[in-house]
């Protein structure tokens, strides 16, 4: 496709949006900005991996057009169009002819709201900061879209959660890495920090957000369980962790990074993982402790 022809799908889409979207009702996003969104939408673009999840789990899956390049779950996602990553493609974006484009807080670029609104394509951004925002986000996008099955999809979730939920009467300090070299990992105040108190655990990182860690600070306190993404970082990364912290005993475990890195529908998922990991871990313990 020439860039005529992108140009004049752009110039129609931002002329087909001032004569039919005019009278849209107006909804506000997470991020307070009033966003004018079709009474019927048909067409979405989901900028976002756990935003595309929660379409397909409320049975909207039919309807996106096109998705980010990691939305890879479920399967069908995988072969829709892909528009970019951390910086998507307005001209592919407006060549799909969406009614409505989905993005995260999570880097939402701050070119991408002029650039959509010039095309007249509506964006709403959503908020998945937090365990706990992770259903009544299910349950906005199902209202927006109208979609079929987002009340049981949201209450077998919120039910899911809950079942995870564990007292320990010991708080066994957990650390997810998300890279190694330099160290980045999940801090408090994040959906995974609140995964690791629902199962009963402590994070090991005090430190609000992602960010960047020290080794003299992993050193200091140790975790003692070091979660890492298995896709992302690999087993030699973690040698040459381990190697930098002589003395330190710790558990090391691989995890699925798109199952413990995406606040969507498989987020239950997690928790019976680490839930399972640290009965694992206490298993252990007890056996060490009768030798």
């Amino acid at each position: 496709m020439n860039r005529l022809s992108i140009f004049a799908i752009v110039l129609s889409a931002f002329l087909n949006a001032g004569c039919g979207r005019s009278d849209a009702p107006t909804t506000t996003d997470d991020l307070g900005r009033p966003v004018a969104v079709p009474a019927r939408v048909s067409r979405i673009v989901s900028l976002s991996p756990n935003l595309t999840e929660m379409l397909f789990a409320i049975g909207a899956g039919e309807r996106v057009v096109g998705t980010d390049d990691f939305s890879n779950f479920p399967r069908a996602a995988r072969a829709l169009p892909k528009v970019g990553g951390m910086q998507p493609n307005i001209e592919k974006i407006a060549a799909l002819r969406p009614d409505l484009v989905l993005a995260s807080t999570e880097g939402n670029q701050p070119n991408l709201a002029p650039a959509l609104e010039a095309a007249g394509i509506p964006l709403y951004v959503v908020r998945t900061d937090r365990l706990d925002e992770i259903v009544p986000a299910m349950r906005r996008l199902g209202r927006l879209v109208g979609a079929r099955e987002t009340a049981r999809a949201a209450a077998a979730l919120e039910q899911a959660i809950a079942r995870e939920r564990r007292p320990r009467a010991e708080k066994v300090r957990v650390m997810f890495a998300v890279w190694t070299d330099p160290l980045y990992v999940a801090g408090s105040d994040t959906f995974t920090d609140d995964l690791i108190t629902l199962v009963g655990a402590a994070n090991a990182v005090e430190v609000r957000g992602w960010p960047q860690y020290s080794l003299e600070a992993m050193l200091a306190a140790p975790p003692d369980i070091l979660l890492y993404p298995r896709s992302s970082v690999t087993s030699a990364q973690i040698v040459a962790l381990r190697l930098r912290m002589p003395g330190v005993a710790m558990k090391v475990v691989p995890v699925d990074d798109d199952i413990f890195q995406r606040p969507g529908p498989r987020v239950a998922d997690a928790a019976r993982m680490l839930n399972a990991i640290l009965d694992g871990y206490e298993d252990e313990r007890r056996r060490q402790s009768r030798q």
